[in-house]
């Protein structure tokens, strides 16, 4: 124990990164929402919001490699890809949770937004004449169903949950990055 020396703490490199994250994130994900509530139903608005959970995710995925970076240069020292991870998975974590509550903030700012969103996506869907009526109707319940339990407190906890562990999957995966590009020892 003696001969380890102390490293310094990480966390604000984390807190930094996962703000930064969450809300850039937060903004592209509500770009594309109020894109596809404002349009015509449509497969394309269909298509747009499938696309907009990866598009997210892909951005989200540069929270590991900041904070890595800026723990290593804010403090000149090099660590392995190992504590890389944890800063990437602890980043990650902090991001959905923050990006939850500002997304629930923003609820109460346009409470209207999901429901117009549901209301076009459900629009798009019934639009589309190659599925048999009684299957249309049956999924037309499903996806009203979910956007009610999506609105729920479970839903929202549920749906935090599942982004941290995405945000947190991804971003140890780019801390491991970002620890070998910016904090590796020299060979």
């Amino acid at each position: 124990m003696e001969n380890e020396e102390m490293k310094p703490s990480y966390w604000p490199s984390v807190i930094q990164a996962a703000i930064i994250v969450a809300v850039v994130t937060t903004v592209v994900g509500l770009g594309l929402v109020y894109y596809v509530a404002g349009s015509e139903p449509s497969m394309g608005v269909m298509m747009i919001s499938g696309l907009s959970i990866p598009i997210t995710c892909l951005i989200g995925l540069i929270g590991g490699i900041l904070a890595t970076r800026s723990y290593a240069k804010a403090f000149d020292i090099t660590f392995p890809i190992g504590t890389g991870a944890q800063i990437g998975l602890f980043t990650g974590i902090i991001a959905a949770v923050v990006g939850g509550i500002i997304g629930q903030i923003w609820n109460l700012v346009d409470p209207t937004l999901m429901e117009r969103f549901a209301d076009t996506m459900i629009g798009a869907f019934e639009m589309n004449d190659q599925i048999p009526e009684a299957q249309k109707d049956e999924i037309i319940t499903s996806m009203e169903e979910g956007f009610e339990d999506q609105s729920s407190m479970g839903g929202i906890l549920k749906g935090i949950a599942i982004d941290a562990g995405v945000l947190g999957f991804v971003n140890l995966l780019s801390g491991m990055i970002g620890a070998k590009i910016f904090a590796s020892e020299e060979e």
